[in-house]
């Protein structure tokens, strides 16, 4: 691939040598040619950086993007063959050359817009932006076949026409110029509105190279500032062009191949702060001279005005400084208002390890960090993608060590101020106090499935005790009632043998009563069949819907907590499917591993209603699950129906 690319920049750069001789030459023979000064710069200087980052980076199309307008050597070369024919003196092979430079530069269709929003990583910002590449993609292309068709002249020459030209009705005719108009003018401004975007959530190396090609925009817009203040000065105003077309791919390249070549971050600051100080002094002065000479002519007020003018700029510039802080490094130089910022994010949040969360995000952001993260023995959140060296803040709370702040630099080397210090350790107190009730809440809710698991344990030992114990023993004194009744009828002691008949009655009642205390402590079908056969035996009396279980792996030994737990999660849910969702089929999948018991019940009905209500049984399935330090999610199905999906750890944390 690298090779490839090499190859077609030597060609580029080899035509454009020849380019340059053939219009010599032409110029000698009394021939009038346009030599393309602005396609040479971009048949040259584009490719050879596309090159170095094509060898970096292969898979990346910003790459690539730069070494397509190699191209334009051969479009330029066979624009001049084509001029020497049509001059000159006939050339074979002349007409195709000059069809190709009808339509050559139309590579800048699609290069500058693509580039710009594919920019650094190689893919677009979001999804949302793929209808916006698709577009200029198939505007590019009608563009460039109409270029094809169209009749006319080549720009090299008036005398290079167009061998293959249509004449198509006169409506056809700007399909050029709109075109190059939505590509060129209206692609690239929604390609710098994909980098605004992209900046302002980027962090890290991203945002670094990001800021170069900011750097070589503000660089490129002066030049083009220049080029219409030196229209009438050739040589300026080429230079001024020269500049606005290297600038962009010179920070390309800096930002693909030496982003840290020096403080990019810096030098915009400096630079966007002396061009808004620049701007609002001109603007000003410009604006108060103008007056006063309309007004007054041959006043004193102007210099009145230049010295108002600086007075104004020397004190406005701490304002604007902070307004480019802001922009470009967040809210480091003010400690209380990243405090502020992030205790608004976290006091919405619903939970502890929710409010640490954003607690770790809106650090990351205010401060524009590469990456955060907070540690502790109860939880763990991070932020953002890891970069450059680490700084640490331990955390407390209650004078006890309860973890650390972990805050990641933006560059190697870095020394956090003393203000983004004094921030950052504000917001490590507060993440420990964080952390210091997360973990309450962990050993609560440990504590509480220990309970459960202990509780339906101990209910399994009494149903067992109940069941094979005590049951079994009543059972054998009735029998004895009953036959010490029938011996003392026998014996003629009929009143002896109607209390024995009594006593043997209310046994037998005692014996219904116990079995049905056993039952009631937990479900017979899981001691008799076990978890996998009662579901089966479940569902089995359903005809319609069409209910079945699936088991993908061996369950093993459960405890009877999560047995429990199971079966009624999952009856519960298949009654639902039944009742309410009007489905053809109904799944109930269970699997397992080491630590969790997923039991899911997926049907194929009506689905969820917009706003569904939490009745009864809803709240005590999740009930269930979050006894046992679970969650239960009641999700749509793919192609209708819902889902319902317990996820049960196996065992007490």
């Amino acid at each position: 691939m690298v090779i490839a690319a090499r190859v077609a920049v030597g060609i580029s750069i080899g035509c454009c040598v020849a380019t340059i001789i053939v219009h010599g030459w032409l110029e000698r023979q009394g021939a009038v040619t346009m030599l393309p000064v602005v396609d040479f710069v971009l048949a040259t200087a584009w490719p050879l950086i596309g090159v170095l980052v094509v060898g970096r980076q292969p898979r990346n199309p910003v790459g690539w993007l730069l070494v397509a307008p190699s191209l334009l050597g051969p479009y330029a070369l066979m624009g001049h063959y084509a001029a020497a024919s049509a001059l000159v003196t006939p050339l074979p092979g002349a007409a195709f050359s000059a069809w190709v430079a009808m339509w050559g530069f139309a590579v800048h269709f699609y290069v500058v817009p693509l580039l710009l929003l594919v920019f650094p990583d190689g893919r677009l910002p979001s999804r949302r932006w793929r209808p916006v590449a698709i577009g200029i993609i198939v505007i590019a292309t009608i563009t460039t076949i109409a270029a094809m068709l169209r009749p006319g002249s080549a720009d090299v020459a008036i005398q290079v026409v167009n061998p293959i030209g249509v004449n198509w009705p006169s409506w056809m005719n700007p399909i050029g110029f709109v075109g190059s108009s939505l590509t060129i003018g209206l692609g690239t401004l929604l390609a710098v509105a994909s980098i605004v975007v992209r900046t302002r959530r980027a962090v890290g190396m991203e945002r670094i190279q990001l800021q170069w090609l900011m750097l070589s925009g503000i660089v490129a817009a002066l030049g083009v500032v220049a080029a219409l203040l030196t229209r009438s000065n050739w040589i300026a105003n080429e230079i001024s062009i020269m500049v606005v077309l290297l600038a962009p791919v010179v920070g390309i390249g800096g930002a693909m191949l030496r982003h840290r070549l020096f403080d990019v971050t810096l030098v915009l600051n400096r630079t966007l702060v002396s061009l808004v100080l620049a701007a609002v002094g001109v603007g000003l002065y410009a604006a108060v001279v103008f007056g006063v000479e309309a007004i007054a002519p041959n006043s004193p007020l102007g210099v009145v005005t230049v010295a108002a003018v600086a007075l104004l700029a020397a004190f406005g510039r701490d304002a604007v400084q902070a307004g480019v802080d802001r922009l470009l490094f967040g809210l480091r130089h003010d400690p209380y208002a990243v405090v502020s910022r992030v205790g608004r994010h976290v006091a919405s949040a619903a939970e502890p390890v929710e409010a640490l969360q954003r607690l770790v995000d809106a650090v990351r952001s205010n401060l524009r960090l590469p990456y955060a993260a907070f540690t502790s023995a109860a939880v763990t959140v991070t932020s953002g993608t890891p970069a450059a060296g680490w700084h640490t803040v331990a955390a407390s709370a209650l004078g006890q060590p309860v973890g650390e702040l972990h805050i990641c630099r933006r560059r190697t080397g870095e020394r956090l101020s003393a203000k983004e210090q004094a921030a950052i350790e504000e917001v490590a107190a507060r993440a420990g106090t964080l952390a210091y009730a997360a973990g309450l809440i962990a050993d609560i809710a440990a504590s509480r499935t220990r309970i459960v698991i202990a509780r339906e344990e101990e209910r399994r030992r009494l149903r067992a005790d109940l069941h094979d114990g005590l049951g079994p023993t009543l059972a054998g004194l009735t029998h004895q009632m009953d036959a010490l009744a029938r011996r003392l009828r026998t014996d003629g002691n009929g009143e002896l043998a109607e209390r024995a008949q009594r006593l043997g009655e209310r046994l037998r009642c005692t014996v219904v009563e116990v079995r049905t205390m056993a039952h009631g402590l937990q479900p017979p079908v899981l001691d008799q069949l076990g978890l996998v056969a009662a579901l089966q035996e479940l569902v089995a009396g359903y005809e319609m819907p069409c209910c079945t279980v699936r088991v993908d792996s061996d369950l093993g030994a459960l405890p009877a907590a999560l047995e429990v737990s199971a079966y009624a999660i999952a009856a519960e849910a298949v009654t639902n499917a039944v009742r309410h969702s009007a489905a053809a089929q109904v799944e109930l999948h269970l699997t397992a591993d080491e630590c969790l018991l997923t039991v899911e019940v997926r049907d194929d009905g009506c689905g969820l209603p917009a706003r569904p209500k939490a009745g009864v049984g809803l709240r005590s399935m999740g009930e269930r699950a979050a006894e046992l330090g679970g969650r239960l999610d009641i999700l749509p199905a793919p192609g209708g129906g819902t889902i319902i999906r317990a996820i049960l750890p196996r065992q007490a944390s």
